[in-house]
């Protein structure tokens, strides 16, 4: 009897949860897919590999996220595996965090507000303050609309373009 080889895919894909995987392409891109129930975790390394060969084969060849969702959706279901709910593209943290502490500090300086003075109408030390404007403090959601509220702005959730890099 001969043996069968699984050949591997270029894309790096581990579970998260049972409901969640992550998928890190050759370009450093890495996207987080959400299921509907645990059957693909369940499948262990078979679907490892088939989402990972879905998404070397078809992910960024349909011209939109969308487009290249529905087929490597539509491959998943006729192998028989869960539908893919969501795939969502993930934001290194500190590149996230670096970018909204430099908003804050620019709001900051258009208001010609220095740090201490900010730190002291939000109610935290002026050392934390220097450090989410560095990007090197991960600040919860009560002290950023604090922040934003203090500056006269607002906690947003922006919707990204569709085009890649």
């Amino acid at each position: 009897m001969k043996k069968r080889f699984l050949c591997p895919s270029r894309s790096k894909v581990s579970f998260i949860d049972p409901n969640r995987a992550k998928v890190e392409l050759q370009n450093g891109e890495t996207y987080i897919v959400g299921f509907p129930g645990p059957s693909n975790y369940l499948s262990g390394d078979h679907f490892i590999l088939s989402l990972g060969w879905e998404f070397d084969l078809y992910w960024g060849t349909q011209g939109s996220m969308d487009k290249d969702y529905r087929i490597i959706n539509s491959h998943l279901y006729r192998d028989e595996y869960d539908m893919m709910i969501f795939i969502v593209l993930e934001q290194k943290r500190s590149e996230e965090r670096k970018r909204i502490g430099e908003r804050i500090k620019e709001l900051r300086k258009k208001k010609n507000l220095d740090a201490k003075s900010l730190a002291s109408r939000v109610g935290i030390d002026a050392s934390n303050l220097s450090r989410i404007e560095q990007g090197h403090y991960s600040v919860g959601f009560d002290i950023l609309s604090k922040i934003a509220n203090a500056l006269d702005a607002k906690v947003d959730i922006v919707e990204l373009d569709d085009a890649r890099p």
